[in-house]
């Protein structure tokens, strides 16, 4: 069973690279202002073929894990803070001894080719690009045409 879901919050930073691709070919009309998680599903079911949709935008089996997380992600709350300095906010962290830019890393997201041509490697690159690390799937098809 998947214990993380393809829809999972960290997958925002991935479709939000893939959707700056296809920015240039939006109409301003057409662009939308992003201001929290679940636009990014809107905004790819208008840019992605259907069946490429469905299939990220589902869990596995029966939706179990997907329904799980989404519900823990809405349980999260941020307490605004009011007349507070944040114009020097260092969010870096290290993990397994690497220094990363903020406390997220992108979760492992299988068939990204689907949705681009690059992938995995335009993922890699939106994560070198943020500071941040990609966990890799176990079965990165992708990885053996480098080898």
């Amino acid at each position: 069973m998947n214990l993380v879901s393809k829809s999972s919050w960290t997958d925002g930073l991935v479709l939000n690279y893939f959707l700056k691709i296809h920015e240039n070919r939006t109409t301003s009309a057409e662009k939308m202002e992003i201001t929290n998680v679940m636009e990014y599903e809107e905004i790819a079911k208008k840019k992605l073929p259907k069946m490429v949709y469905d299939y990220y935008a589902s869990g596995a089996e029966d939706q179990w894990t997907l329904k799980e997380n989404r519900n823990a992600f809405s349980r999260i709350l941020f307490s605004p803070r009011i007349l507070v300095d944040v114009s020097h906010i260092d969010m870096t962290t290290t993990v397994l001894g690497f220094k990363i830019s903020m406390p997220i890393m992108i979760a492992p997201t299988a068939m990204q080719k689907m949705a681009h041509p690059d992938g995995e490697y335009a993922t890699a690159r939106a994560a070198s690009a943020a500071g941040t690390i990609m966990v890799l799937l176990i079965c990165f098809f992708t990885l053996f045409h480098i080898l």
